[in-house]
């Protein structure tokens, strides 16, 4: 890891922030009037939550160089925070984030809605590539407040998407009507990003709840009384399911709701999650009360189950 070399500041009595790095204001002084520091060694502060962060990037350091640079100079440049956006690549693929992870945001009392995207970065005639991506965003006013991404190809455009959405605190609902850049060599019709956020107003405003890999998980190893629907087509359930689930394809789903409980819990999954939404959206307009779909479907719980 690396901690802030303060040593120099200590010794000019300069004060240190919860961090353990310099505290400065949003101008880069410190406690000491025209003292400023900046860069590896000074604090900075979440965009999300305005606490006290410590998070030494070169990005952020450029920033903070500027900003002091500025104001020694009878300039008014302000500091505004950072989201801790970051990236880096391991072997073939790229992992990047930005924002709160899902227990940044649960630490911090929020009521959160976490959707597990999986879809290609461009069609698969481009060579398009899985990438999955995970997003965090508050129940209550619909503000995402983080995303992690790792992928092949096309995770830098995604993230800096949504770092920018996050900066503007953008709502999910807002994510939609983003006019992302589209022909077939770049992206899909519906931008990773789009389809981000059509997962999560569906779930925050839309009535069409998601259940996490680990939620599901748990509740079958507590024996509860669930009804686990595989949407998929027989030789796709047939190949691998999760265990104690019913086989009933999207197609024919209709001809067999008269056999099962409106009244009882039910989880639908396909392979990633888009038609385990559509078997949802059937039962749901056929009376049934309490219809979760399984976030990033059965490839996502495999994941999580070898996790």
């Amino acid at each position: 890891g690396i901690r802030p070399n303060v040593e120099l500041a200590q010794k000019a009595g300069i004060e240190l922030g919860v961090t353990g790095a310099i505290k400065v204001d949003n101008g880069m002084q410190t406690n000491i009037k025209d003292i400023y520091a900046c860069g590896d060694c000074a604090e900075s502060y979440s965009l999300v939550t305005g606490r006290a962060v410590y998070r030494p990037l070169g990005s952020t350091a450029n920033k903070m160089g500027r900003i002091a640079g500025d104001r020694v100079t009878g300039g008014d440049l302000e500091f505004r925070g950072v989201l801790g956006t970051g990236i880096f690549k391991i072997f073939d693929k790229t992992v990047a984030q930005t924002g709160l992870t899902e227990r940044e945001a649960l630490q911090e009392g929020y009521e959160i809605s976490v959707c597990h995207n999986i879809k290609p970065d461009k069609p698969e005639y481009f060579h398009g590539e899985e990438m999955l991506i995970k997003a965090v965003a508050d129940r209550k006013s619909g503000r995402l407040l983080g995303v992690q991404i790792i992928g092949k190809s096309g995770v830098d455009k995604r993230i800096d998407v949504f770092a920018t959405a996050i900066t503007f605190e953008a709502r999910v609902q807002d994510l939609f009507h983003l006019d992302l850049a589209y022909a077939p060599p770049f992206s899909t019709t519906k931008d990773p990003v789009i389809y981000t956020g059509m997962i999560l107003t569906n779930d925050i405003e839309r009535g069409r709840p998601l259940m996490s890999a680990r939620e599901l998980e748990e509740k079958l190893r507590n024996n509860d009384d669930i009804t686990v629907i595989d949407a998929r087509v027989a030789k796709q359930y047939e190949k691998s399911h999760i265990e104690g689930a019913v086989n009933l394809p999207h197609e024919s789903l209709r001809e067999s709701i008269d056999d099962l409980d409106r009244e009882k819990l039910t989880v639908t999954y396909c392979n990633k999650g888009v038609t385990g939404n559509a078997a949802q959206n059937i039962l749901i307009n056929k009376g049934f009360r309490k219809v979760y779909n399984l976030s990033g479907g059965h490839k996502n719980y495999l994941k999580m189950r070898k996790s």
